[in-house]
């Protein structure tokens, strides 16, 4: 039976990548359970929603806000500010690309900064981990991880009127 053991431990190890689900999974793919929530108006369908909009969360510190103008298929202009007190803030300009749920950001207004952000067709969620470079965005202590916004408006015209502090505005016209 000793001989055996390997064998058996290597049939177990080969077993347990089974039933994982495919991390290449198609974003335009929903489960049943979302499908029906989508149908029955619980949740937006995010295959139909665009990013083009104004977002915010307020705050006892402040009024965090995003902004996108544009399209999926052109890409976005985007800025974003978040706040925390009167002198601690993240500012930043810059684009982004959007595949489902999945939206692509790269602030480019000081050091490039990209990271992949969440939107489920209200809440956009950026991640709670960014690259260095994010940082050049923030006064001290201050930073964008984890940040948070919910849409508050639809469209290019909304998202035009949405002001930061070093930026007048922060999706300007174009």
């Amino acid at each position: 039976m000793r001989q055996g053991w390997p064998l058996v431990c290597a049939l177990f190890l080969a077993a347990c990548g089974q039933g994982q689900p495919d991390a290449d999974k198609n974003a335009a793919e929903i489960s049943p359970l979302e499908q029906a929530a989508i149908d029955a108006g619980v949740i937006p369908d995010v295959r139909n929603v665009t990013l083009s909009g104004a977002f915010e969360r307020r705050s006892d510190l402040g009024t965090d806000s995003f902004c996108a103008v544009g399209n999926d298929e052109n890409g976005y202009q985007v800025g974003m500010i978040a706040v925390f007190g009167p002198e601690t803030k993240c500012e930043g300009l810059g684009e982004a690309e959007r595949d489902g749920e999945n939206v692509r950001i790269t602030l480019n207004s000081k050091e490039k900064c990209s990271f992949t952000a969440r939107f489920d067709g209200v809440e956009l969620k950026l991640p709670g981990e960014l690259p260095k470079s994010c940082a050049s965005y923030c006064s001290a202590r201050a930073g964008f991880e984890g940040v948070s916004f919910y849409m508050i408006g639809e469209g290019d015209a909304v998202a035009r009127s949405t002001s930061g502090r070093d930026f007048e505005n922060l999706c300007p016209g174009g």
